[in-house]
C-alpha cells in the first residue's frame, strides 16, 4: 500500500515538474517571437530624369525628381528614423563601373506607426553629370545606371520603451530608359548585405526572458 502511494507521488511530482518546464519554455519562445524586430523595407518607387527625356531634347533642366517608400512591416513596433542621408551615383560603365556623386540631401528623421508605410517624394539639384555621356547611353537605347544610397540610424519602439540605435545603410542601382522613367515599374529595393537588425538577439528581449524566468522560478 505504502509503495503504491510513493509511486503515485512520484508520478504527481514529475508531470508538475513538466508542465512546468514546458510552460516556462513556451512562455519564453512567445516573449521571444514578440520582442523580435524586423527591418523596415526601403525602396525606390518612382524616378524622372527630364535631362535623359529624348521628348524634350535639352540638358537644361538637370535635377531629379526620386520617391522614396519606407515600409514597417513590424506589426507592434514603431520605428524613429534619425535624419536620413540620401546619396546619388551616376554608374560610368566606361570606368569600371564606377560611381560618381551627383546629388547628396538629408529628409528629416521622423516616427512611423507599426505596420504603417511612408512616402517621401524630392525633386534634387545635381553636380558633375556628364549628360552628354549619358544621353548617348539612352538614345543608343541602353539604360542609364544611377545609384541610391540611404543612411540612417534606427530605433524601435517596443511597448512603452525605446532600443537603443542602430546604423542603417542601405542602396541600390537603377537603370533609368529615353524618357527619362526608372525601367522597371516595380519599387526597387534598397538593401543592405548586413544581417538584419537583431534577428533574435535583441538585449532587450533576452533581458526580459531572463526577467520572465526568474518570476516564474
Amino acid at each position: 500500500m505504502s509503495d503504491y502511494g510513493s509511486h503515485d507521488g512520484g508520478t504527481g511530482c514529475f508531470r508538475c515538474c513538466f508542465s512546468f518546464t514546458l510552460t516556462l519554455g513556451l512562455t519564453s519562445i512567445f516573449m521571444w517571437l514578440s520582442l523580435r524586430t524586423s527591418n523596415p523595407i526601403l525602396s525606390i518607387q518612382d524616378v524622372y530624369i527630364p535631362a535623359l527625356n529624348k521628348t524634350l531634347n535639352s540638358t537644361s533642366y538637370q535635377s531629379i525628381y526620386l520617391d522614396l517608400k519606407f515600409d514597417n512591416g513590424n506589426k507592434d513596433k514603431g520605428i524613429y528614423y534619425a535624419p536620413i542621408n540620401i546619396t546619388l551615383y551616376y554608374i560610368n560603365d566606361s570606368i569600371a563601373h564606377t560611381g560618381i556623386p551627383i546629388s547628396n540631401y538629408t529628409l528629416p528623421g521622423f516616427y512611423q506607426g507599426h505596420n504603417k508605410k511612408a512616402r517621401r517624394k524630392n525633386w534634387n539639384e545635381t553636380y558633375g553629370v556628364p549628360w552628354d555621356a549619358a544621353v548617348k547611353v539612352v538614345v543608343g537605347g541602353k539604360l542609364a545606371v544611377f545609384r541610391v544610397d540611404l543612411a540612417t540610424a534606427i530605433r524601435f519602439k517596443i511597448l512603452f520603451w525605446k532600443t537603443k540605435k542602430h546604423r542603417l545603410v542601405v542602396g541600390a542601382d537603377f537603370g533609368v530608359n529615353d524618357l527619362g522613367q526608372k525601367d522597371r515599374k516595380k519599387g526597387t529595393r534598397l538593401k543592405s548585405g548586413a544581417p538584419g537588425l537583431f534577428s533574435g538577439q535583441s538585449p532587450v528581449a533576452v533581458l526580459l526572458v531572463v526577467f520572465s524566468t526568474l518570476l516564474l522560478v
